[in-house]
């Protein structure tokens, strides 16, 4: 299994969603920082941002975007050379997931947080309605990407993405889901996407964990 984490390359545009509370200058960490997509964005945004990532070419693609990069295990915590340092603003976008026991990294990244810093969280959202309808099938398959990535440990719902947070020392100051209206696709040919975006945040305040598809946390140390 760490055999396929490792190898596996990670990229996409960068997580708007996450990178939206990252606002006034400092300096970032994205642990877990793929092949760079969210540092590019930050770096253009005119941040410094430190990475770390378990994936050798991952580290190569990010390294353009880094002040440092690290390649490191995160099972294990930070790397010794991270710890040293202090930050304004530490990213973890679905990255808890991949973790078996994320007490060592929680810990760890409260111990290297300024003053005022802020954990910026995403996680997938086991009880999205979708993967509700699967369990009430009686299906949980693998896949090579998504809510059931088959590199996940870890699912988390809205509620306990909350107490794994706030067991290891944090105070979630806000929280939401982000995702989109059930049947999008055909309510895109009726709705303006204005239109469609207020019956998804109408529906996501009725029952966040229901329409989620990515829970998104903002804690700081306690």
């Amino acid at each position: 299994m760490l055999e396929n984490i490792i190898n596996k390359s990670y990229r996409n545009t960068g997580n708007d969603d996450v990178l939206n509370f990252v606002k006034e200058k400092g300096i970032v960490l994205d642990i877990g920082c793929g092949g760079g997509d969210n540092a590019k964005l930050l770096k253009e945004r005119g941040f410094e941002v430190d990475g770390i990532t378990i994936s050798d070419s991952e580290l190569k693609s990010a390294f353009p975007y880094l002040r440092k990069g690290y390649l490191y295990n995160l099972e294990n915590g930070l790397p010794e050379e991270a710890k040293g340092n202090k930050y304004d603003y530490i990213i973890c976008s679905h990255v808890l997931e991949h973790i078996c026991y994320p007490e060592k990294l929680l810990n760890d990244i409260r111990a290297c947080m300024n003053p005022g810093a802020i954990l910026i969280v995403a996680l997938p959202n086991l009880f999205h309605f979708k993967s509700r309808w699967e369990l009430l099938k009686g299906n949980f398959n693998y896949n090579t990407s998504g809510i059931w990535d088959n590199t996940h440990f870890k699912w988390y719902s809205y509620k306990t993405g909350v107490q794994l947070l706030e067991q290891h020392g944090f105070k979630v100051e806000y929280k939401t889901v982000t995702g989109m209206l059930p049947g999008a696709s055909f309510f895109s040919k009726i709705f303006s996407s204005k239109t469609s975006l207020l019956c998804y945040n109408m529906l996501k305040k009725i029952s966040p964990g229901f329409f989620g598809y990515q829970l998104l946390y903002v804690a700081v140390s306690k």
